[in-house]
């Protein structure tokens, strides 16, 4: 009885821990609420090397935040194509190596863009986005290739000053499948059984 205890609690707590380091968000301010020198209700140019977007690193050209106008999401969002672009953001963060992560992001288009893409690099790929879009949330998984990844988004297609629209920029630790907790608990149980009959023979 105290070993079938034993194991329900070692599965909940690896279940706890698990679903705790998935909800850590690796991206330091991925919804740009902090940012210095905000146009309330429309944009402000950030131009490449300055710091204006808290966390993140801004290249290329420029890119645009933009405020309750031109698209944007929710709050404070980045119009990837700048004034001028094209406009590159990036953001460096901690990992394990080998491990698995999710990257998540909202992404649609300045309504005076045709054709806005975004291109995104993380753990070694290159992914192409259609920014052409209404509002929508991309979300994959990524292995880390070393400790130190950067994350890249970085401008394609749009119109003369508007293009793909950024927000809610996220990356956690992956959440294992089913299966995988269903094989742990097997695991977990088969040990279990094993202590029983040891336990019997004696």
């Amino acid at each position: 009885m105290k070993m079938s205890k034993l194991i329900l609690a070692a599965a909940i707590a690896a279940a706890s821990v698990s679903g705790a380091a998935s909800a850590a968000n690796l991206i330091q301010n991925g919804d740009f609420e902090i940012a210095s020198g905000v146009n309330l209700n429309n944009y402000t140019v950030v131009g490449a090397g300055d710091g204006a977007i808290a966390y993140w690193t801004v290249g290329g050209n420029s890119v645009d935040i933009i405020n309750n106008s031109y698209n944007a999401i929710s709050g404070n969002s980045i119009d990837m194509l700048g004034s001028p672009g094209p406009g590159v953001l990036s953001q460096s963060f901690n990992a394990v190596v080998g491990a698995t992560y999710t990257l998540s992001f909202d992404l649609t288009h300045n309504p005076n863009s045709h054709g806005a893409g975004m291109d995104v690099f993380v753990g070694g790929n290159h992914y192409a986005f259609d920014g052409s879009t209404p509002v929508t949330n991309y979300t994959f998984n990524f292995t880390a290739t070393s400790g130190s990844q950067a994350l890249v988004f970085s401008s394609v297609g749009g119109d003369g000053w508007s293009g793909a629209v950024l927000d809610n920029v996220s990356v956690t630790a992956a959440v294992p499948e089913p299966e995988t907790y269903a094989m742990m608990l097997a695991g977990l149980g088969l040990v279990g059984v094993i202590a029983r009959r040891r336990k019997a023979a004696k």
